[in-house]
């Protein structure tokens, strides 16, 4: 079967009795989802939510059935006044109760909205929210609940709400939608609708509409491809010129008329996505409606009050006139309550609230309440014991005040409004009983929404609301389907001659009379052209209504508008006639129309351990929740300091609050989600001891065949289960699903874990891996898929996908419903029943009448000791004994089995033979067998081949001990085949020796090494290594460096020119002057690496150091030979701290006790003129002065700065005297 798979675990934990495992299971049994297949009413799950509130008919419950063959969409078109509302909301119900949906979306006429809140609440116990314009996109139910809203909000805000929102759209009067093909323009409404459920917003749609068609077949066409967009087919009447040519017979006369060859197609396409039940088909008995204008003359008060308002009203805004009117004619009482809060708000001048409140002061009894009592003495006179009264009226005011006339007038009177709620069923309960404790019962809008007062056949309208619907909704509190009365009588109350009669109750009358002929009060507003028809058609209604009223209080004549406004209702009803009898022509009844869908699933019944009562006090006990009986048949529960008071069953006592727990209530719901919220398991491990048991049973086993039991252990083990699986199967569809508890049976042939030692070890109490226990999943999952109702429910779905594909061309479609068809299955082992044993290898050792230890290999089982697997006994061909085959071994050389023990061993290869064919080694004394041995090449004499060895240089074998090995290449050899190395003294084979050049010596040719220079062998002791490239020569070669004292080849040594010494020739460099060769050491280096001989070099005056001439200047000052680093970096080169000195920027102080002397010194040299020394710098030697000095001449006028170098060793100025003047930047020498 073409569904995927996929097979999962609860953690199971051991049960701590048999009783919770029981529970447990009877909790997963309550807790399984059901599909929605229902083919009868016996099906329902959802009638606790109803069962007290309705009984639903059978074409209600057919409707249901077909929904469910068709999910996810269908449409129903019951003829009007048959329940389309009671069917959607079983529907709705169902699916709620199924898990299938929480909220749904309700678009219908804004007129009827209020009456789809109403049958869903107080019907089916949905909560349901009325959102209209921009309230729709927050308005969203807390849990479960509907939002009802119009046509026109929905066009404009369907796209705006969330996708995920709504589960369910029902399309209330779908033929809203019908003009999607064959008008010019299509409405901009049925192009969003189309759009949506093309686009599959919604998991489930529901359409209804009691006229699919209502002038023209593109009527039918436009719904039938609402609903294939909806399911994702193509419309199966084709294209729109497809449909005129094979079914329109008057296309130009636009498409009224269906050709008569295509009529039974045209119905069996139609019928395929609706459904429809007729009246007759329904045969249920709808009561009929006499509806009787109870005239009552008005009092002087009543006509005062009426002309008291009729003025002023005028001046107001419409909706303040409405209020007004309606209280007016509904009692003074009202009519002054209301004008008293309107003019405390200022909505009305207070002079006219109080002008009305004087009148109402003053006023006797008003004929409406006379006229009613009246109808009581009627009532009484027709049917003293039985006869019952149901009075409707608008405001409260009045309520009260026909109350109290009423019980003065001895009459027991319920009342029912907006307060009552609580006590509604009750008035109602002692309404219905025979005879009745209360026989009128007077009820206000507010309180009898869902109130069923069928039980009476008479109802007053002691006031009229404007609104058609909300009148309806009145009468059909009392005439109902099924109702045991054959005719209803509805008595509006009017004032005779006012506006309320002539108008209100005229136009009512028509109303009601034609709603109850053609059963659609809005189709009636459209056709009528009296209400738009569309949104509100009430609130059209009242305002044409009104508009007729407020022409009559101004005194205007409105006896015309009021008959055409009745003839139109009366068109209209003949309209909407003739409109029903071609909807029955063109499409008959169902029953010509046959289900061409798969067969519906037959499913096996759930067979449940425990009634939901059983299960419910066993749960409540096992969570410690302590119950009480209490005298009314409740319990009390208490738990954790909370209470509650429990039933089982409806309907509940309204005077006591409980909570009800029967299957679909939350309260029972949770409960059992409580219950089954941990897996548990009832698996018994059989095995106690299976490490003694094991050893038992092998001792048994050894004696059996006389042998002496020695010792056993546990090798390994398999766990084995018997007993049953239970698994929680869940089949998905997109829109479906279903559930069943499968139980599988497990034998242990079948349900084994594979070997390991941990298997020993006892089962745990809680697990999720079952193939631990053995459990074979692939068998549970093959168990699970042929189970009858699951198989099932996968064959409908499969055969609805092939059903459904068929249906739809393009490709993408094709896919999402084979996506959405293809069932989809989960299994999750929920719990186990049963038993482990364990099957245990074990390793049993053991003698046999000799002190050798046998060992065998047995498989046994623990529990009840016994031996699974065990070797075959055998004969021994030597002893005669019967005995195990595993004790047994073969004779290498003969081939016979025997005991091991009589077998002798080959101490070398640890083969067997009988003793005879063995021997004992020469050499080791052990014994071997005889192909096991050789000759010795030097004893001669038989030994294991184990002991010889062979020559690697003549082949030859021998024992060990004749043998020694080549030092040098590690291989064996005859001792007669070595030599002792005169190198080293070690042996080495004869064949690889060699000869020393230099001292004669022999060795093995691994032990020399050649002579470098010679390239001849020498022993590595007669060689010596030059130090320098590491080259090996012998003896007597090598010469030393007088430097580094190093031996190397003479090759790498060379001879000072001026020294006569041998150095390396890396310590021997050349004279950049002379290019003489000498040794570096004695050489004058210059700054740019260049080398003189001694004899070459030149002396730094102001240093005093030698210096390679390069790095000699000639000062410019001095004209003395001084280092470069003295002197100014570039020409013309001068002493540094002179110059310096001389520009002024630095002046130094040493030698100042010479100052004196070097001025003398200046002035004999220059042959006169005064000297005065400035500042005098020291040599780095301290031998010499650099000095700076004044002179002046011209008697001071010009100023001469005089630089000169003072010798101290021989206080004598040496070289040039440079005189000059210090200008702006620098000295700047003259002659003198």
């Amino acid at each position: 079967m073409d569904v995927a798979t996929e097979f999962k675990s609860k953690i199971l934990s051991r049960s701590k009795e048999p009783e919770e495992y029981r529970l447990y299971r009877a909790g997963l049994e309550w807790d399984l989802t059901d599909p929605i297949v229902i083919d009868r009413a016996e099906d329902f799950k959802s009638a606790p939510r109803w069962s007290d509130r309705l009984t639903p008919y059978h074409h209600q419950v057919t409707n249901l059935i077909t929904f469910c063959r068709r999910l996810p969409v269908t449409l129903l078109a019951d003829d009007v006044g048959l329940g389309k509302t009671i069917s959607a909301g079983l529907i709705i119900s169902e699916l709620v109760i199924r898990s299938r949906l929480s909220k749904v979306l309700i678009v219908c006429p804004k007129i009827l909205a209020q009456q789809w809140k109403e049958e869903l609440e107080a019907k089916f116990n949905i909560p349901a929210i009325v959102a209209f314009g921009r309230d729709l996109l927050a308005a969203e139910p807390d849990e479960v609940g509907a939002v009802i809203t119009t046509y026109n909000s929905a066009r404009l805000y369907l796209e705006k709400l969330p996708e995920d929102r709504f589960q369910m759209l029902v399309l209330d009067e779908a033929h809203k939608l019908r003009n999607l093909y064959g008008v010019p323009n299509t409405p901009q409404v049925a192009k969003r609708f189309r759009t949506a459920l093309e686009e599959r917003r919604f998991p489930y749609v529901l359409m209804l509409t009691a006229t699919p068609i209502q002038n023209r077949l593109w009527d039918l066409y436009s719904l039938v491809d609402l609903l294939t967009v909806a399911r994702g087919h193509d419309n199966p009447f084709g294209s729109e010129g497809m449909f005129i040519r094979k079914f329109v017979a008057d296309p130009r006369d636009g498409a009224r008329q269906l050709k008569e060859e295509a009529k039974d197609e045209f119905r069996s396409i139609v019928y395929g996505y609706m459904s429809r039940v007729r009246r007759g088909d329904a045969k249920l008995y709808f009561p009929e409606r006499k509806v009787l204008r109870h005239e009552v003359n008005p009092t002087a008060a009543e006509l005062q009050l009426i002309k008291a308002i009729a003025k002023p009203i005028q001046k107001l805004n419409r909706l303040t006139q409405i209020s007004i009117l309606q209280a007016l004619t509904s009692s003074p009482e009202a009519l002054s309550a209301q004008l008293d809060n309107m003019a405390r708000n200022g909505t009305v001048p207070a002079d006219l609230a109080a002008t009305v409140k004087d009148i109402v002061a003053e006023m006797p009894l008003t004929a409406k309440l006379l006229g009613l009592n009246k109808l009581i003495q009627k009532l009484k006179k027709e049917n003293p014991d039985g006869w019952r009264l149901v009075v409707f009226t608008i405001r409260r005011e009045t309520q009260t005040t026909i109350q109290n006339f009423l019980e003065g007038h001895g009459l027991k009177v319920g009342i029912i409004n907006g307060d009552s709620g609580e006590r509604n069923q009750e008035t109602i309960k002692l309404f219905r009983e025979t005879p009745p404790r209360y026989r009128v019962i007077v009820s206000t809008e507010a309180g009898s929404e869902g109130v069923n007062l069928q039980i009476a056949n008479v109802l007053v309208n002691y006031d009229l609301p404007w609104n058609p619907m909300i009148v309806e909704q009145r009468i059909g509190r009392v005439q109902r389907l099924a109702s045991s009365h054959a005719f209803v009588s509805i008595y509006n109350v009017t004032l005779r001659g006012t506006f309320e009669d002539y108008i209100v109750g005229r136009l009512m009358e028509k109303l009601q009379m034609a709603s109850h002929a053609v059963g659609d009060v809005e189709a009636l507003l459209q056709g009528a052209d009296v209400g738009d028809g569309d949104e509100d058609g009430g609130s059209g209604f009242e305002d044409r209504v009104l508009d007729l009223v407020l022409a009559a209080l101004a005194g205007k004549d409105v006896e015309r508008a009021t008959k055409l406004a009745e003839k139109s209702i009366e068109d209209a009803k003949l309209e909407l006639e003739r409109e029903e009898a071609n909807i029955n022509s063109l499409l008959g009844g169902m029953d010509e129309a046959e289900y061409d869908g798969p067969r519906t699933p037959t499913l096996p019944n759930i067979k449940r351990s425990m009634t939901p009562r059983e299960f419910a006090l066993a749960a409540l006990k096992f969570l410690k929740v302590q119950l009480t009986e209490e005298p009314n048949g409740f319990l009390r529960a208490e738990e954790n300091g909370g209470r509650e008071y429990i039933r089982f069953a409806d309907p509940a006592d309204p005077a006591k609050r409980t909570t009800l727990y029967a299957p679909g209530a939350p309260a029972f719901q949770r409960l059992v989600g409580r219950i089954v919220a941990s897996g548990l398991h009832e698996v018994d491990d059989l095995d106690q001891d299976p490490t003694r048991a094991s050893r038992e049973t092998a001792q048994t086993w050894v004696t059996q065949f006389g042998g002496h039991f020695t010792s056993s252990e546990l090798t390994d083990a398999i766990r084995l289960f018997d007993g049953s699986a239970l698994l929680r199967v869940r089949a998905t569809v997109a829109h479906d699903s279903y559930e069943r508890l499968v139980g599988v049976h497990c034998e242990n042939q079948d349900h084994r874990t594979e070997r390991n030692k941990s298997a020993v070890n006892p089962i745990p109490r809680a697990f999720d891996k079952p193939q631990s226990l053995g459990i074979d999943v692939d068998r549970l999952q093959r168990a699970a898929l042929s189970d009858d109702g699951i198989s099932e429910f996968s064959r409908f779905y499969l055969e609805r996908r092939e059903h459904e594909t068929m249906r739809a061309s393009d490709t993408r479609k094709r896919k999402k419903l084979e996506d959405e068809f293809t069932p989809r299955l989960e299994l999750t082992l929920v719990g186990l029943d049963g038993r482990v044993h364990r099957e245990i290898g074990v390793k049993v050792r053991y003698t046999l009448n000799s002190e050798d230890e046998y060992e065998s290999l047995l498989v046994v089982r623990p529990h009840d000791k016994a031996l699974i697997r065990a070797p075959e006994l055998s004969l021994c061909s030597k002893s005669g004994k019967t005995v195990p085959n595993q004790c047994l071994a073969r004779c290498d050389v003969t081939g016979a089995y025997v005991l091991r023990h009589l077998l002798a061993k080959s101490e070398t290869s640890g083969r067997l033979a009988l003793p005879e064919f063995t021997i004992l080694c020469a050499h080791s004394a052990k014994r071997i067998l005889r192909e096991e041995a050789d000759v010795s090449a030097i004893t001669g004499k038989l030994v294991s081949v184990e002991f010889l060895k062979t020559s690697a240089m003549s082949g030859k074998k021998a024992e060990a001990e004749h043998f020694r090995t080549c030092f040098f290449t590690k291989s064996e050899f005859l001792t007669d085949e070595l030599v002792l190395s005169e190198i080293s003294g070690k042996e080495y084979r004869s064949d690889e020796g060699m000869q020393s050049s230099a001292s004669g010596r022999t060795g093995h040719k691994r032990e020399f090494i050649f002579c470098h220079e010679t390239r001849r062998p020498i022993a590595p002791d007669e060689a010596e290594e030059c130090e320098i490239t590491g080259h090996r020569v012998r003896a007597g070669i090598l010469e030393k460096c007088e430097i580094t004292g190093k031996m190397v080849l003479p090759i790498g040594l060379e001879t000072c020119s001026l020294t006569g010494k041998r150095a390396l020739k890396r310590h021997i460099v050349s004279s950049s002057l002379s290019g003489l060769r000498l040794l570096e050491q004695i050489a004058q280096r210059s700054s740019k690496g260049m080398f003189c001989a001694p004899s070459e070099r030149r002396t730094c005056v102001w240093s005093g150091r030698a210096a390679h001439p390069d790095d000699i200047r000639t000062c410019e000052l001095t004209g003395l030979a001084i280092h470069f680093e003295f002197m100014t970096p570039h020409a013309p080169y001068r002493l540094q701290p002179l110059i310096e000195m001389l520009n002024g920027v630095r002046r130094g102080s040493d030698g100042v006790e010479r100052w004196p002397e070097i001025a003398n010194q200046l002035t004999s040299a220059k042959n006169g003129g005064k000297y005065r020394v400035e500042a005098a710098i020291v040599s780095p030697n301290n031998q010499h002065l650099a000095t700076s000095s004044e002179s002046r001449a011209m008697l001071g006028l010009r100023v001469y700065q005089v630089g000169a170098l003072y010798d101290v060793s021989t206080k004598s100025i040496v070289g040039r005297i440079c005189v000059g003047k210090r200008g702006k930047e620098s000295w700047i020498e003259i002659a003198r």
